[in-house]
């Protein structure tokens, strides 16, 4: 058991990066998390990631958990849209012991900063059929780290063949749209994403930078459009793997429940 649980504090405004204060705490000091009943909460969350090896999660990284485990408590669909499939993500990438590439959530970002400055959707139906194929191999990667932690913690995450490993995308302008698009339940909680996952694009540590794209693009208003339309599948199968359950057949159902949403975007 660890004997500490790390507690953060940090200040952020509109156009600062946030200032991060670090205290530990023994763990039997921390206050449990109690299950509000719904679909989506932080309870499931915070469980989830659980999963993997808190040592190992870089310190931004935690800022955006913990944001998460906020998104997965609020009321409106879109937090706890957002909440689900960031978890989903963040998840597979971080359990890996290598760092993979982030190519699918770098070119998602690309396609979706060009869609929203030019209007052209045509690179982006593409890129999100990329995209949701990667969820479904981080749906998976979450089985097997349920059924054999030990076959994804001495693993390396997937590759791809883009430049970079899909490091450098065009950050700002989908955060823009992303910020410019969020309702007043979210917008706090994605101003202090948007903060985290700026300083991790920027870091020297390729497992911040993939987070750093994956968050992005997860956040994306099409990606939430798909995690709103699947949401009691996805949710379903983020709680199976928190408590133990039965994560093969809840994890198809979610993959085809992904598979209906992506024909329902609307651009």
């Amino acid at each position: 058991m660890l004997p500490f649980v790390l507690v953060y504090l940090f200040a952020q405004s509109a156009i600062a990066l946030p200032t991060a204060l670090v205290n530990f705490v023994d763990v039997n000091e921390a206050r449990p998390v109690i299950d509000n009943g719904q679909l989506v909460s932080k309870a499931m969350t915070d469980k989830a990631f659980e999963l993997i090896d808190g040592a190992d999660i870089p310190l931004y990284a935690q800022m955006v958990i913990q944001s998460v485990n906020d998104q997965a408590n609020s009321g409106d669909a879109a937090s706890q849209a957002s909440a689900v499939v960031l978890a989903i993500n963040a998840i597979a990438e971080l359990a890996s012991g290598i760092p993979g590439d982030a190519c699918e959530s770098a070119a998602l970002v690309n396609a979706y900063a060009y869609a929203v400055s030019t209007g052209n959707n045509a690179g982006l139906r593409s890129a999100l059929i990329n995209y949701v194929q990667r969820i479904n191999a981080n749906i998976d990667t979450i089985v097997r780290l349920v059924n054999n932690p030990d076959s994804v913690r001495y693993s390396s995450g997937p590759r791809g063949n883009c430049i970079g490993g899909g490091r450098s995308y065009q950050f700002e302008e989908a955060w823009d749209d992303i910020l410019n698009n969020a309702n007043p339940f979210q917008i706090g909680l994605l101003n202090e994403e948007y903060c985290a996952a700026k300083r991790m694009y920027t870091a020297s540590s390729i497992r911040s930078n993939n987070l750093a794209a994956t968050v992005t693009a997860s956040l994306s208003r099409y990606v939430n459009q798909i995690g709103q339309n699947a949401l009691g599948p996805l949710a379903e199968f983020l709680r199976a793997a928190a408590s133990g359950g039965n994560v093969n057949a809840s994890a198809g159902n979610a993959k085809a429940a992904l598979s209906r949403a992506l024909g329902r975007v609307q651009y």
